[in-house]
């Protein structure tokens, strides 16, 4: 039996990565699976991508999304999974004198936005998938310490081999140890550019 692979990608941890890159190009998912498939030699037998937006529905039919879901070799074949973003409104404390934080020359009332359910979803599918398709290697797109303790029963319960993909900078302490190797995007950015 052929070993396979999943991948698993936090789309708005890639994003901040690929950004911080300070390129005017942008990241092809097609090229990226390309590399990891043949710098592994694992297939990527299931895959997904995962993020939120202030409308889910529609967002999941623009482009980009929709372009993420072809099969290779069209498109990189992830499943799209996109979650709510919520708003909340920023007050003072009472002891700091209540009232809205606002900025100082516009007025305008500060809010904090924050993704729900990205990384709960990313774990339970990751958990799901494996369950059902048995593979072998973890290509994990995505740096949050919140994923350890999944990591951590993948590849010391089920022989995973976790693959990250990031930066050294943003992948949390917590999840290196358990990583067999590192794809830094830094380094073969040239490699999975968009052309």
């Amino acid at each position: 039996m052929q070993n396979t692979a999943a991948w698993f990608i936090d789309g708005a941890y890639l994003f901040k990565v690929w950004q911080s890159l300070k390129r005017s190009d942008r990241l092809d998912y097609l090229k990226l699976r390309t590399f990891l498939e043949s710098s592994f030699g694992e297939a990527i037998d299931d895959a997904y991508y995962f993020n939120a937006d202030p409308d889910p529905t529609s967002a999941k039919m623009n482009a980009f999304h929709s372009a993420l879901s072809y099969r290779p070799p069209d498109g990189p074949g992830v499943r799209v999974k996109l979650y709510w973003l919520q708003k909340k409104a920023l007050f003072w404390p009472t002891s700091w004198g209540g009232g809205p934080v606002q900025h100082p020359e516009s007025g305008r009332h500060f809010e904090l936005v924050q993704q729900k359910a990205v990384d709960v979803g990313l774990a339970f599918h990751l958990m799901r998938s494996h369950d059902h398709r048995k593979w072998r290697t973890l290509y994990l797109a995505a740096g949050d310490s919140d994923f350890h303790e999944v990591v951590q029963h993948l590849v010391e319960n089920e022989d995973v081999k976790l693959i990250l993909i990031g930066s050294d900078q943003t992948i949390s302490g917590e999840l290196l140890p358990y990583a067999r190797a590192i794809v830094k995007l830094r380094d073969i950015a040239d490699e999975v550019a968009r052309g």
